[in-house]
């Protein structure tokens, strides 16, 4: 009996998420199904070479695998799967839903997603479905059935990413089937009309519903919609996804238990932190080129990417130049690897490049992967070659570590949709307050995460909340709990606004939170763009910070002025206030955080709340993070200079890489990188 019940123990324990994904793999995206099969064992061979140990495949191959309704070919991918897998590599299987084949949308054009205009999508790219069409997904999960049906025994399948990049190219659908599904979503949440009608405030613009027939998608109109229907709409979509994802993870459990399942990349209409819950691990897909400076722009993105769900790889690194109708800038000598350890820095627990070998037609002909159009083995080829040994150097003993950060910011994905629909000037960008934190604390040498609002608030000494517009009694609750118990929480301008249902109250704002931030707001101006040098922050100290869109008057109830505002007719007036509450400190700062605000208020309180920088003294263009594992943590410090730097981490730390002990004094080549242990 005891003997049963331990292994009834340890098969429950083995189909843990934390558990599916066990190892850290390097590899590519592969797309057999796209090259003559005579270069398959050549590809399986360099692969191995380079320390390639995962592909993922089959992410757009639905009409190969189901050229017509019911009838199944996979053999195409057996035979790819067992060539690379006598080179010791596994495979990760995407499922085809993000481009349904031609039969499919001609026979059921009713699948289609629809633009606000009442146009139906072109069939003729991807990501052209309708995530609610009845049609649709009964078909998706038939492919999906027939696939985990036809792989279940095979023993070189370990994962399943879920379609591909959800609301990638459009992230709204206008069509029957969710004006259908909409109404009755409402329905579930309101159960009765005239409860939706108070709380959307409908007899504003006689805009009342008599039944939930009436109720209809924020299609186009003359004048702006009800930010309560655009709010609802948006959760709308982002439950429909989620539903959507789970319709494929739930066949997948049943049959395969033990593979791990992902999805790759993040996209606008999505609340990830209920999306990533169903699976055991998110992936990113990273792209540098995209960002001027990549150093900030994709540390931020990463950095909100490992939080949705605690654990993070990424899926399609970039290799080359990429584009489609547009072309990136290519990775310099070593930035691609430089990149990819950014990417690992930051949480990655695996690390797949997009992609082995560029296409020769299609529509991503222009996405550089390891190899060229023409076979060739070149300098990416070797570099990707060095970076696999690298990875597969430290990645055995990293994996499962993770950044403890001292400080956070929460993304709340309702106030984001709130200033989507009403965002007051085009100088209004959270994503880049999010970018201006990461920043903030990446100069001054702290990790930091991006949080949302149901996570546990006391792993932390520093937490900023940017634009929370909308507060309820549970996050209020939260806020004001950290702060007693020795916390320090800094507030954004027009934040504590309104309630969850987007509209206003009869309360004082910050409302919910005026007591404990001390201040009520008196009034407040809106500089439009370029609101830089219409207004400043004057601190004591001499510290002056210009304003970023808002501007408001604060009436001190408790809190002292710790800054006033220096021009128009808020002359002299409180702008930023503090309040010692319990053990800590609430901050209330009334503009927006640009550069400016981030830095000097992480500054400011970062040291102040008692925390310490990973290593100090290290130049701009050097980032460093910490992965830690119980007592042991992992250094990884990466130069984004084009020039060699020298550094000084100290005595005591293990180059991993090297495998030998490290010297107290580093130079680190340009694009260069060290992983320490200490």
């Amino acid at each position: 009996y005891i003997l049963s019940l331990v292994l009834v123990v340890v098969l429950a324990l083995s189909l843990q998420g934390a558990d599916r994904y066990n190892s850290f793999l390097f590899g590519v995206d592969y797309y057999p199904e796209q090259w003559p099969e005579s270069y398959w064992e050549q590809d399986a061979r360099w692969m191995q070479e380079c320390g390639a140990k995962a592909v993922r495949m089959a992410e757009f191959a639905w009409r190969l695998m189901e050229p017509k309704e019911g009838s199944y070919d996979f053999s195409l991918f057996d035979r790819a799967i067992a060539v690379l897998a006598r080179h010791g590599i596994k495979t990760i299987l995407g499922t085809p839903t993000a481009a349904p084949p031609k039969w499919l949308t001609n026979k059921y054009p009713e699948s289609l997603l629809v633009y606000p205009d009442g146009r139906p999508a072109n069939d003729q790219s991807r990501r052209h479905y309708c995530y609610n069409s009845p049609v649709y997904r009964r078909l998706s999960k038939q492919i999906v059935s027939a696939m985990v049906e036809h792989f279940k025994d095979n023993p070189n399948v370990v994962g399943w990413q879920i379609d591909n990049e959800f609301n990638c190219h459009a992230s709204e659908c206008y069509s029957a089937s969710c004006r259908t599904a909409f109404r009755a979503w409402l329905k579930a949440k309101y159960v009765d009309i005239d409860a939706l009608n108070r709380r959307w405030g409908n007899e504003f613009w006689s805009q009342w519903y008599d039944s939930w027939q009436q109720v209809d998608l924020p299609f186009p109109s003359p004048a702006p919609h009800n930010p309560a229907l655009v709010l609802e709409y948006k959760r709308f979509i982002s439950d429909s996804v989620i539903s959507y994802q789970k319709d494929q993870i739930d066949i997948i459990r049943k049959l395969r238990p033990r593979d791990f399942i992902t999805h790759n990349h993040f996209f606008k209409n999505i609340n990830y932190y209920e999306f990533a819950k169903d699976l055991d691990i998110f992936a990113y897909d990273n792209y540098p080129s995209f960002w001027d400076v990549p150093q900030y722009g994709v540390g931020a993105q990463l950095t909100l990417a490992r939080n949705f769900n605690g654990r993070m790889m990424v899926m399609e690194q970039q290799a080359g130049a990429g584009g489609q109708t547009y072309l990136l800038r290519a990775p310099r000598p070593g930035e691609m690897s430089l990149w990819a350890f950014q990417a690992i820095a930051h949480g990655a627990d695996g690390m797949i490049h997009f992609r082995w070998r560029t296409a020769r037609r299609g529509a991503e002909e222009y996405w550089f992967g390891i190899l060229e159009q023409d076979n060739v083995p070149r300098a990416r080829f070797q570099e990707f070659k060095q970076e696999g040994a690298d990875i597969n150097r430290i990645g055995p003993e990293i994996l499962g570590s993770r950044l403890v950060s001292d400080i956070a910011a929460i993304k709340d994905y309702d106030a984001e949709w709130v200033f989507d629909h009403q965002y007051f000037t085009n100088e209004v960008s959270i994503g880049a307050e999010f970018q201006n934190l990461f920043q903030a604390a990446s100069e001054l040498k702290y990790n930091i995460d991006f949080i949302g609002p149901q996570a546990d608030f006391s792993r932390y000494k520093l937490i900023f909340g940017p634009h929370l517009i909308l507060m309820d009694q549970q996050l209020a609750g939260k806020i004001k709990q950290f702060v007693e118990q020795g916390g320090t929480f800094v507030l954004s301008a027009h934040s504590a606004v309104k309630d969850r249902d987007n509209a206003f109250t009869d309360q004082v704002q910050p409302i919910m939170l005026a007591d404990l931030f001390g201040v009520e707001r008196e009034d407040f101006q809106c500089y439009p763009a370029p609101s830089r040098g219409k207004n400043a922050l004057s601190f004591a100290g001499g510290a002056k910070v210009p304003v970023h869109v808002f501007a408001e008057a604060l009436k001190l109830k408790g809190a002292d002025a710790v800054a006033r505002w220096d021009a128009d007719f808020l002359k002299g007036v409180p702008g930023c206030a503090e309040k010692h509450v319990g053990k800590g400190k609430a901050v209330y700062y009334g503009s927006f955080f640009n550069l400016d605000a981030a830095r000097y208020l992480t500054e400011r309180h970062a040291a102040e709340a008692g925390c310490r920088p990973l290593l100090p003294g290290l130049p701009g263009q050097v980032e460093v993070t910490r992965r830690s594992k119980g007592n042991t943590h992992y250094y990884f410090i990466l130069n984004h200079s084009p020039e060699s730097v020298t550094v000084h981490p100290g005595e005591g730390f293990f180059d991993l890489l090297a495998g030998k002990p490290a010297a107290a004094t580093l130079t680190l080549k340009p694009f260069g990188y060290q992983v320490l242990r200490k």
